[in-house]
């Protein structure tokens, strides 16, 4: 019996900790590519595999296909977007079908690896700037609750410190 209550647990524990990526993708993505390369000429990188991510800014349907601009933040444990004030930039996600834009809110968190696209060049206020564009091949949307991390203490009483 407690055999099987430690196998119960061990799995719920690894299933917990799955990387929101598959391993194939990994494999495939240039782990040597940098943001900041990136962003400096998104045409050399055309076709190669990244994994990125950041904080959605918007998202737009155009010609039945779905933008979602994206605020980069270096990733953490499990390609989970870092909380913090570090930023490289922003890129574009291009899905090439419609994707409803309320599923990709303004301040979630997105993980996407995908292929380079190459570049498209848009307005933030007045300034003209150029969005690495990524193909996503495989995506995660971050639940509101996993934004923060949350640590729970007490028997029975469910305070929770933020």
């Amino acid at each position: 019996m407690i055999k099987k209550v430690f196998v119960l647990i061990s799995v719920m524990v690894l299933s917990s900790c799955a990387p929101v990526i598959s391993s194939e993708i990994l494999r495939l993505a240039d782990q040597q590519i940098t943001f900041q390369e990136l962003t400096k000429d998104p045409e050399q990188y055309r076709g190669k595999i990244v994994v990125i991510g950041g904080r959605i800014l918007t998202s737009s349907v155009e010609d039945g296909t779905t933008w979602i601009q994206v605020l980069q933040q270096p990733l953490g444990w499990q390609h989970k977007p870092t909380a913090t004030d570090v930023s490289y930039g922003r890129f574009l996600i291009h899905f090439n079908e419609y994707r409803d834009p309320e599923m990709f809110r303004k301040d979630r968190l997105i993980t996407v690896a995908g292929e380079i696209e190459g570049k498209k060049i848009r307005l933030i206020d007045q300034l003209t700037y150029t969005y690495p564009v990524v193909t996503p091949r495989e995506f995660h949307i971050w639940k509101p609750e996993d934004a923060e991390p949350r640590f729970r203490f007490g028997i029975g009483i469910g305070t929770i410190i933020r």
